[in-house]
């Protein structure tokens, strides 16, 4: 799931004390969208609310596209947060319409929403 050519323990330290701090501060949530049973994971980060897809190893953040995807960092702390978070069950479940589903999305990806 995360890449492991990390420079060193001090880094992933340094990520796993922000991903505990995104649980602690309650800023995982986890989007259930109705009827379709549709579930998104989101991390509201420094600079807007981030897509993390768990399975996948994704998330929307500029950190993930500029430093994890190059190998530079093993992770960004969103991933960690979902992660640390579905462990202790300690998240926010927010149910909604699956007719705000695209603007939802839209708004993650940082797309313009639909008119």
């Amino acid at each position: 799931m995360y890449h492991t050519n990390c420079s060193g323990g001090h880094e992933l330290t340094s990520l796993i004390v922000e991903a505990e701090n995104a649980v602690r501060a309650g800023r995982v949530k986890l989007y259930i969208f109705k009827p379709s049973g549709r579930k998104r994971w989101i991390v509201v980060g420094r600079r807007g609310e981030y897509l993390i897809l768990p399975n996948a190893g994704y998330c929307s953040c500029h950190d993930f596209f500029f430093r994890v995807i190059s190998g530079e960092k093993p992770a960004c702390y969103h991933l960690l947060a979902v992660k640390l978070a579905k462990e202790r069950n300690a998240y926010q479940q927010i149910i909604e319409n699956d007719e705000n589903y695209s603007n939802l999305m839209n708004k993650w990806l940082g797309r313009k929403e639909e008119t």
